[in-house]
Order: C-alpha cells, then sequence, then structure tokens
C-alpha cells in the first residue's frame, strides 16, 4: 500500500522496512570498524563499492573490472586484519553454551562469599610480596582443553594453596591456574595469547594470556603483575585493572549468575 511519493517515486510500508533495516545494518557494521579502528577502510570499500556500480552500469567494463580486483584483494587483506576480532565474535555467539548450565554447581550467597575472601586474600598476599599469579575461574564454557595442559592437583579454593602454586621457586608457577566451582583442578596450564595489536607496554604474558582466554570463554580471568603488584580482570574479551574490592564482587556475581 503506497503511504506517500518523493516526486514520482511512491514508497510502501515495505520500502520504509527495507530502508530502516538496511540503515540499521549499515550502522552496525560502521560502528563496529569504527571500534576496531578500521573505519577509514570500510568507508574506501563502500566508495570503492558504488564507484564499481556507476562505472558497470554506464559501461566502463575495464575500469569496473579492475575496481572488482582491488575490492578482492582489499577484502582480503581486511579479512586478514579483522581475523580476532572475527573470531571473538563467533566466540561470543555460542548459542548452545547456556546448555552447559546442566553441569554448573549450584552455590549459595554464602559458599560463593567464602570461594571469594579466600581468592581476594590470596591476589593480596601475592600482590604484596611480588608473586606474579594468572587465575581462571571457569564459567558455562568448558576449559578441558586448556586443563589438560597443565597438571591435575584438585586443591580447596584456598589462599594458602594459591601462595604454594605461584611461589617463584614451585614447579607449578610458571602458568595459570584454573578454577572448577570450589576446586583449584589444575595449575602451570597453557593458555591462548591474545593477538590484539593495541594493548599498553606495560602488559606481558599474563595479561596476553588473560585477555586470550576471555576471548574464547565465558571465564573470569584474575592477574597479578609480579612487576608492579597491580591487579587486573579479564572477562568476554575486556581486560582492565581493578581494586580488591570490586574484584571481591565480580567472583560472587560470577558465582551466583
Amino acid at each position: 500500500m503506497e503511504l506517500f511519493r518523493i516526486g514520482l517515486i511512491p514508497i510502501t510500508w515495505q520500502d520504509l522496512i527495507d530502508i530502516s533495516l538496511l540503515t540499521i545494518t549499515l550502522f552496525f557494521i560502521l560502528r563496529w570498524f569504527y571500534r576496531s579502528n578500521l573505519l577509514s577502510v570500510a568507508l574506501l570499500m563502500l566508495f570503492l563499492i558504488l564507484l564499481q556500480k556507476v562505472a558497470g552500469f554506464i559501461g566502463l567494463s575495464a575500469t569496473s573490472f579492475v575496481l572488482g580486483n582491488i575490492l578482492f584483494w582489499l577484502g582480503i587483506f581486511l579479512a586478514v586484519l579483522l581475523a580476532p576480532e572475527l573470531r571473538r565474535w563467533v566466540y561470543g555467539l555460542r548459542p548452545l553454551g547456556g546448555l552447559r548450565l546442566l553441569r554448573k554447581d549450584v552455590f549459595t550467597e554464602e559458599k560463593a562469599e567464602n570461594i571469594a575472601e579466600e581468592i581476594v586474600e590470596a591476589l593480596q598476599l601475592l600482590s604484596k610480596n611480588g608473586l606474579g599469579a594468572l587465575i581462571v575461574i571457569e564459567g558455562q564454557d568448558d576449559l578441558s582443553a586448556f586443563i589438560q595442559t597443565g597438571d591435575s592437583i584438585q586443591m580447596p579454593v584456598e589462599a594458602r594453596m594459591f601462595l604454594t602454586i605461584f611461589e617463584k621457586k614451585s614447579p607449578l608457577h610458571d602458568g595459570a591456574c584454573i578454577i572448577r566451582g570450589d576446586k583449584i583442578i589444575a595449575a602451570r596450564c597453557t593458555l591462548p595469547l591474545s593477538d590484539r595489536l593495541n594493548l599498553p607496554q606495560t602488559y606481558g604474558q599474563r595479561h596476553r594470556a588473560a585477555l586470550g582466554i576471555s576471548e574464547q570463554s565465558d571465564a573470569l580471568t584474575l592477574v597479578v603483575s609480579e612487576e608492579t603488584g597491580m591487579l587486573s580482570i579479564a572477562y568476554r574479551g575486556e581486560l582492565k585493572k581493578a581494586p580488591i574490592i570490586e574484584i571481591r564482587k565480580r567472583i560472587v556475581q560470577f558465582y551466583l549468575s
């Protein structure tokens, strides 16, 4: 049904829906490119696509052919640049991840707070003693593939256990320890490193590993910097420094979610 006309062109409900969906899609695509610092490349590709269409429409076949090849190779170049972002996006979908709730332990608020207290105490002692640490708390996504890269230990979540693990003379200190429920189930685990290029130079191997596992799972990861003693928290592809109060709150929320 015609709603109105723009000149001689009739506008229907279908046209409005079509234009709205296209506008929303382009907005989110351009915003994604902007956040990836590649907005100028995206705009260049849009310009070349329009130019190719115009060239083909008016019969400039050679120009259209050359522009098509430029767009092809530019697309490959862009795919290489965006590979980490695309991987994070795919991992973020996880439509069946919620099914893992069937195997997840149920924690009372008291139990979650007790676990958080032990972890927070460990973080403070590790920082105070100049010990670096990487602690991963498993969420709904199964971390068995990473657990198998380390040593199975099956220890309770207690502050003294973390101090034992990350003591510099300990054979388990190099790598990450992984918590499942209320147990430290593995130490000296190898995690995937993030390949982001825009990380601060102050971030070392532990920070890249924390960010890497947070990009590929819903785990909550805690980092103690050996050099500065600063505490950081990584979750869902974001890594930031955090005060101990915020870390304690996040741990409790993580267990109760």
